[in-house]
């Protein structure tokens, strides 16, 4: 467990951290939800993922994103966000049933000037899309607060879609934004987001979607379950900053500590 603690407060770099893999979905969580686009996934359009990540310390995965907004080469995954609201009990003839909750994505339409759509959908048995490739769970709230934390991010992935281009973007700045937003009422300063690191947040998904992109295309959309994991970010090191802050505080205000929901 100390030798997991200490991995998860170390920079992440994807050749000493492994995947934190989750055993189903969490309502009240938020996931980016990796897919490949149609036309690769058909086979309309040739492209070949990499087969392993860069090992290097200072390969400046930030250009990863860089390059796609300057034009120099496409998306080769749509990157969107999925809200976890309900879940549906287990049982052997459904086991992939997780139950079901909101999809906001970006999509391109093929015009000029070019445009992008934005789009909210209800969807079930996400972790069965049949080009899906993951889940990375990057944001994570007790089921009380998901009524509001729904209206929080229609309104949000909304807003941030009209001046949006890319969805790796996107769904990268609207993540710590909704993380901001629930600390914010805490009255909690989140280090974590002034202190985001595009580049590694990149690497630790790309190294997830590589890992996971040649599964999804071999199976050809058999509807067998995905996996999902958890992000870093959302783990062990910023969890424990904010508990410790949290505590300070309930301590100068009421004299005592009370128990929180983390």
């Amino acid at each position: 467990m100390a030798t997991l603690l200490e991995s998860l407060a170390a920079p992440y770099f994807h050749s000493t951290h492994p995947f934190l893999r989750l055993d189903k979905l969490e309502v009240g969580a938020l996931y980016i939800m990796i897919s490949i686009p149609l036309p690769i996934f058909m086979g309309r359009k040739k492209h070949v993922y990499e087969a392993v990540m860069s090992t290097d310390p200072d390969f400046p995965f930030d250009t990863y994103e860089g390059m796609v907004s300057d034009g120099l080469s496409s998306e080769e995954f749509y990157w969107d966000l999925y809200w976890h609201t309900s879940s549906t009990p287990r049982n052997e003839d459904t086991p992939e049933d997780e139950g079901g909750g909101v999809l906001y994505r970006l999509r391109k339409e093929p015009a000029c000037p070019q445009t992008v759509i934005y789009d909210r959908l209800h969807v079930v048995r996400p972790r069965s899309h049949v080009r899906l490739v993951g889940l990375v769970r990057v944001v994570s709230v007790p089921g009380v607060f998901v009524p509001h934390m729904t209206e929080y991010l229609d309104w949000l992935t909304c807003a941030s879609a009209r001046a949006a281009h890319r969805s790796f973007l996107w769904a990268t700045m609207a993540t710590y934004r909704v993380r901001r937003h629930l600390l914010r009422g805490e009255g909690v300063s989140d280090h974590s987001f002034h202190q985001f690191d595009i580049s590694r947040f990149t690497t630790e998904l790309l190294s997830f979607a590589y890992t996971e992109a040649h599964n999804t295309i071999a199976q050809g959309g058999d509807g067998a379950a995905r996996p999902a994991i958890a992000s870093y970010s959302d783990e062990a090191a910023e969890t424990r900053r904010k508990r410790d802050e949290l505590l300070r505080l309930q301590f100068e205000q009421f004299g005592y500590v009370k128990a929180q929901w983390f």
